[in-house]
């Protein structure tokens, strides 16, 4: 097996990866989905904005760019359904990022694990199968399954709840602010993949 290249905390107990941006590479996809539904108002999504906002629901993520463009008479579902069939028609450009995934297969076993993330529960079950994440991970909070979005701690404090594992024994591997703001808040460690990849 390869060297892990993303060190681990001394001492952890539980291990809690975001999905978009960590463990799959998937973030170009998204983007270009962003801007393909907003062609038609004629607007396009600023790379950098887009990148640190990563770990916010699409619809929420849609409804602020409306909002910052001041975009009159926006469809969010339209918009929104117009996003989703274009990633779902090029999943084929989504691959796993090998470092992070180093770590969910040498830890499979050793220490409880979990995956905490903004996308909807239909395209992580997509994705889980494709890449049969479902060998080493069997714990997962969606959006679908959260009130409160990143950045507010939600998503992983019920991802802990899941490994049985106490908030301040567990580590965060994310690549979006919000989702790095979420494991603070939630009194976990956090991994900036960014940095290593």
């Amino acid at each position: 097996m390869r060297t892990i290249a993303i060190p681990i905390p001394e001492g952890v107990k539980g291990l809690i990866f975001d999905l978009d941006g960590t463990i799959l590479d998937s973030m170009p996809l998204h983007y270009d989905g962003y801007n393909h539904a907003l062609a038609a108002y004629g607007v396009h999504y600023p790379e950098d904005v887009f990148h640190s906002r990563g770990g916010i629901p699409t619809r929420d993520t849609l409804l602020m760019i409306a909002e910052d463009f001041e975009i009159k008479n926006f469809d969010v579902d339209q918009a929104l359904e117009t996003k989703r069939t274009f990633v779902e028609s090029n999943l084929e450009r989504i691959q796993l990022i090998l470092p992070v995934f180093d770590i969910v297969k040498a830890y499979h076993g050793v220490l409880p694990m979990a995956v905490g993330t903004g996308s909807n529960r239909k395209v992580v079950t997509e994705m889980f199968e494709r890449f049969r994440l479902g060998d080493y991970i069997s714990h997962v909070v969606t959006a679908t399954e959260v009130t409160h979005f990143k950045p507010h701690p939600e998503t992983f404090i019920k991802c802990a709840e899941m490994i049985g594992i106490q908030p301040e024994d567990c580590v965060v591997f994310e690549d979006g602010k919000p989702g790095m703001q979420a494991a603070v808040a939630a009194g976990m460690k956090v991994v900036d993949v960014t940095k290593y990849l």
